[in-house]
């Protein structure tokens, strides 16, 4: 009675189901092609630990896109608005447009290391006043960048009006000046200098030392203006964000062909279609 059972369960392992399929070539059977693990745990936890750090930073840089956009709207919004006479300034806020009536001195500076679109110059510092019924402030202004000339001891020509003029742009805060520069002795018009901060504003004298005025494109006495808004803008934040969501699709198919036998069934794949065509 034990034959008939051997036999029976022969049969019946032989019988083909839906994970199994009978191999034109042989006619034995071969189960079909899946993708299955291959045991390499170091691999695979490094894979899995760097790839939320990837997504992370990814998300994170998609945040700091959000975040710009949202100060560059803001600060659009204050430029968009009508500049105020700077005689009725009363509150300082960045972005702020203003207009002044008054001349130009000859006391201006030339703030080294500054670039436009690559190349170097300087932004050239000039003190402006502005007087109102006898009332007089001083203000400095930044009218822009100027090319540097092909020798370094060589400053360029800074032109400007002897006359009345009217001019407008908008405040911008200075650097706060640090406890070492205080003390050390005053800047000589038409120089070079390395920083705009409140020390060589409390040495001209100005009206408001933590606040100087950058002047609008418009401005007939402008230079090239091109004002950077923010350090870094929206667009390289979501270049960066893309850049790392590559990073972590390209870890998961590294981790597919590294850990799995994924490689190994395209390989099949490939050899089988090839056979069929010749």
């Amino acid at each position: 009675m034990t034959a008939p059972r051997k036999s029976q369960a022969i049969r019946d392992n032989a019988i083909p189901d839906g994970t199994a399929n009978l191999s034109k070539e042989t006619g034995e059977p071969s189960r079909a092609a899946s993708v299955a693990f291959i045991r390499s745990w170091p691999l695979s936890i490094l894979c899995w630990c760097l790839f939320p750090l990837l997504l992370g930073l990814g998300n994170w840089q998609v945040q700091r896109a959000q975040e710009k956009q949202q100060i560059l709207d803001n600060i659009d919004g204050r430029l968009s608005t009508q500049p105020i006479n700077i005689t009725e300034l009363q509150q300082a806020q960045p972005y702020t447009p203003v207009r002044l009536l008054g001349f130009y001195t000859d006391e201006y500076f030339y703030l080294d290391n500054r670039t436009r679109s690559g190349r170097v110059g300087y932004e050239i510092l000039q003190v402006f006043e502005s007087r109102l019924h006898g009332d007089r402030t001083r203000w400095l202004i930044n009218r822009g960048w100027m090319p540097a000339g092909s020798l370094r001891s060589q400053l360029p020509e800074v032109t400007y009006p002897t006359y009345g003029t009217v001019i407008s742009g908008f405040l911008y805060a200075s650097d706060p000046a640090e406890p070492d520069q205080r003390d050390l002795k005053p800047i000589a018009p038409q120089s070079r200098i390395q920083q705009l901060d409140t020390a060589l504003a409390e040495q001209l004298n100005l009206t408001r030392t933590s606040w100087h005025i950058r002047l609008s494109a418009d401005s007939g006495t402008a230079l090239t203006t091109d004002w950077p808004l923010v350090n870094v803008d929206p667009q390289k934040h979501r270049a960066y964000a893309l850049q790392w969501f590559a990073m972590a699709a390209s870890l998961v198919v590294l981790w597919l062909l590294a850990a799995t036998n994924a490689r190994q069934l395209v390989r099949e794949k490939w050899f089988k279609k090839s056979a069929k065509e010749t």
